[in-house]
């Protein structure tokens, strides 16, 4: 009996230790839902993850989003060399696939485009093209040009004849300014119809070459192809890396996640990653009131 009395202490101290433990791991999931009994719900229920589940999301989202994958930690794994050997090989096989067919690009572009997409890019390239070329044309001052050369081949046809004596530089300096001022209205004018059309027509002809001929173009062997993927690849990831992670809203979706996720499904996955440690903590607490059941046979 006396025995008894000795061991009864720590054992009991070991067992309430254990459970005390054990029953705080549960209530962290446990119950999953509110008791009501009435209109009155029980202290206590849900559990401590599952009230604060909504807040948990929140701190989880914000904690991942703005400090564990940050700019800098984007940039430096897109840049690592397994992912940019991976993008260059997808690349440039891509293109290596494409360049082999003899598809023309008014086939070819419209399939990678989309048809909207594509029939609005050739007309917004036709219209900068015909633009740029009527800048350039009208900053070259067309009727000024043919004022002058036109009194110089006028004076050149006639020298030595019996008209020359009748052209006199105030009356070159007028017919060839009301001239040159009634063709540089006409090119303005009719000009950008004339230009379009042509333009047009160089258009369709290129959309008319296989991708074989526009290989045939630019010769470049893989190395070069690769070398100019990598080039292109980087600048962008450098420069679009900041603008990639807000586009992501990496914060929203693990907020999100973790607040679609259900609270048995959540529990499960914390489980697996700390079932060990909350082990530990339950034996720890066994352990503790082993201990103070010895320390009061003593005390």
């Amino acid at each position: 009996m006396e025995l008894l009395h000795y061991i009864s202490g720590p054992l009991i101290g070991a067992v309430i230790g254990y459970c005390t433990n054990y029953i705080a791991v549960k209530m962290l999931f446990r119950p999953h839902k509110p008791i009501q009994i009435g209109r009155f719900t029980l202290p206590f229920t849900p559990g401590i993850i599952p009230k604060r589940k909504n807040d948990l999301a929140s701190a989880v989202g914000k904690a991942v989003g703005n400090a564990l994958l940050t700019e800098e930690d984007l940039t430096e794994m897109l840049l690592s060399e397994d992912v940019e050997n991976s993008v260059t090989d997808i690349l440039v096989s891509q293109i290596q696939d494409y360049l082999g067919k003899e598809q023309a690009l008014s086939e070819v572009l419209p399939e990678l485009m989309g048809q909207d997409a594509y029939h609005t890019g050739k007309e917004q390239l036709q219209q900068v093209l015909c633009e740029k070329i009527m800048n350039g044309i009208k900053e070259m001052e067309p009727g000024r040009l043919i004022a002058e050369e036109g009194k110089k081949a006028v004076r050149l046809k006639l020298e030595g004849s019996m008209f020359s004596m009748f052209l006199t530089d105030k009356l070159l300096d007028s017919l060839a300014g009301e001239i040159g001022e009634y063709a540089e209205n006409y090119i303005m004018e009719n000009g950008p119809a004339y230009v379009e059309t042509q333009i047009e027509k160089e258009i369709t002809g290129i959309e008319g070459k296989t991708l074989a001929d526009v290989r045939s173009w630019v010769p470049a062997d893989k190395e070069t192809i690769c070398g100019k993927i990598r080039d292109v690849y980087r600048v962008c990831i450098r420069r679009f890396a900041g603008s990639i992670v807000k586009q992501f809203h990496i914060a929203d979706i693990v907020e999100n996640k973790i607040r679609e996720m259900d609270v048995a499904e959540l529990e499960n996955l914390v489980m697996s990653v700390m079932q060990h440690e909350l082990g530990m903590i339950v034996n720890l607490g066994a352990l503790i009131g082993l201990l103070l059941g010895i320390f009061n046979l003593f005390f």
